[in-house]
């Protein structure tokens, strides 16, 4: 379904952040292309354009969401593009990077291009599928590498991934990865160190069930180590997610730091909280993987954040059932549903770690844009995609998990206040979302086809 002409539109009178800092500029044009044609300030409505006085409201890129999960195919009982992108536009994004961690993967150029054709017409925002680093897919990444922004490989177990079985296996499919020339993406945690810990902990039924013990700070930092000692050896481009240890975290940029391909990114959930949240949530709101830590830990990584050195982040949107979550510890899989509330979230971790917000916005925008190579996204500058969010970051709401769009209709941030919830957001000059609801019909578009 080809995507409708929008109209020629003026936002007027606002404060416009470009994806990296705040401009003098108050005012922004877009054109029946979709693109922003002109900044500056005082400009004046021209003939049959559609005018919006943002009084004073702020006008930000349309966000990147650079790890989510909605399970299509194969698990569209559990989410799916439609709610999934639904909620992505509750939450101000409109650009999502997504991995298939369930049957099928995406271990081939047919199961990747099938995937992004499929979704034309079901997806609200743009995407940018990653494809699966697993044995089946080495012979096809070369051609892969056009059609997905990087590889996803699980060093360590989770929710729908065993992990890699050993290290040779692991620089087997990192020097695959370099001679394509494709960048992988790792969850980093050691299974040794992980077992190891379980083993230790069966015996002491009040510790057992601690998540923070079981996947512990140590079983990211190996993982860590070992995965850039492996892909500089290889020449592999490594970019570890959702980082959850200040220690892990320090690994990477000081690589990065030393000129490595070494590159990082946490979650909103790692500026936010720690393993006392997750102790204290019912039914395992807040069991995630890798586990919440410490509060070292997180104000570590938000000082990272703030600095610019660690400056992307991701939800790992989860999209689990609230009664598989209520299950007893053992049997509740780990992750949850975030994607709805990532732009007050980054706010949130903006007020908690006592900083201007322009970092933490910076890295939900313009930080995964650019790691990703999404050129069109994440910048308010001429030429690129309207991709438009309108929000009042004064304006305060306690979360609601009845007004959530994606499917699974919970959060773990339920009952917080939290402040800069999107009032319109606008995908290529078209307005997709207003008043808490998604407007018109689904024109999302595969970033990589």
């Amino acid at each position: 379904m080809p995507s409708p002409t929008p109209p020629s539109r003026l936002f007027r009178g606002g404060r416009l952040f470009d994806g990296t800092q705040f401009l003098d500029a108050t005012d922004l044009r877009c054109g029946p292309d979709g693109r922003i044609t002109e900044i500056g300030t005082q400009l004046v409505a021209e003939l049959g354009e559609e005018v919006t006085e943002l009084d004073g409201r702020w006008l930000l890129p349309g966000l990147v969401d650079c790890h989510v999960h909605f399970r299509e195919p194969g698990l569209v009982r559990k989410e799916g593009y439609g709610y999934g992108s639904s909620g992505a536009l509750h939450g101000g994004v409109t650009t999502v990077c997504e991995i298939q961690n369930n049957p099928p993967l995406m271990d081939s150029l047919v199961t990747l291009k099938t995937k992004l054709e499929n979704l034309r017409g079901i997806s609200r925002v743009d995407y940018a599928p990653y494809g699966s680093l697993v044995e089946e897919s080495l012979s096809d990444l070369a051609i892969m590498k056009k059609h997905c922004p990087a590889v996803k490989c699980f060093l360590g177990c989770s929710t729908g991934a065993g992990g890699v079985a050993d290290e040779a296996t692991l620089r087997r499919w990192f020097a695959a990865a370099a001679k394509a020339g494709i960048k992988v993406v790792a969850h980093c945690e050691d299974n040794d160190v992980m077992d190891a810990a379980t083993e230790a902990l069966r015996d002491d039924p009040d510790k057992f069930t601690r998540h923070d013990l079981r996947r512990s700070r140590e079983a990211e930092v190996v993982s860590i180590d070992s995965a850039i000692a492996i892909a500089t050896e290889v020449g592999a481009i490594l970019h570890v997610f959702h980082i959850s240890t200040f220690e892990g975290a320090a690994r990477v940029t000081t690589a990065a730091a030393r000129g490595m391909a070494v590159t990082g990114s946490t979650a909103p959930h790692y500026l936010l909280a720690t393993a006392d949240d997750t102790e204290a949530a019912v039914q395992n709101r807040f069991k995630v993987n890798p586990a919440l830590k410490y509060e070292d830990d997180r104000v570590g990584i938000g000082n990272l954040v703030r600095q610019g050195m660690l400056p992307i982040v991701g939800t790992d949107h989860a999209p689990h059932p609230l009664d598989e979550k209520d299950r007893p510890y053992q049997k509740a899989p780990s992750g949850f549903p975030s994607i709805d509330l990532l732009l007050p979230l980054m706010f949130a971790a903006a007020d908690l770690h006592q900083c201007s917000p322009e970092p933490f916005l910076h890295a939900v925008t313009q930080g995964p844009a650019d790691e990703f190579a999404l050129v069109q996204k994440g910048r308010l500058a001429l030429g690129l995609d309207a991709d438009l969010v309108i929000v009042d970051p004064s304006q305060k709401r306690v979360v609601d998990e009845t007004t959530l769009l994606s499917r699974s209709g919970w959060s773990p941030y339920v009952g917080r206040e939290l402040r800069g919830f999107p009032e319109q957001v606008f995908l290529r000059g078209n307005l997709v979302f207003a008043d808490g609801a998604t407007v018109g019909d689904p024109i999302g578009q595969p970033l990589m086809a």
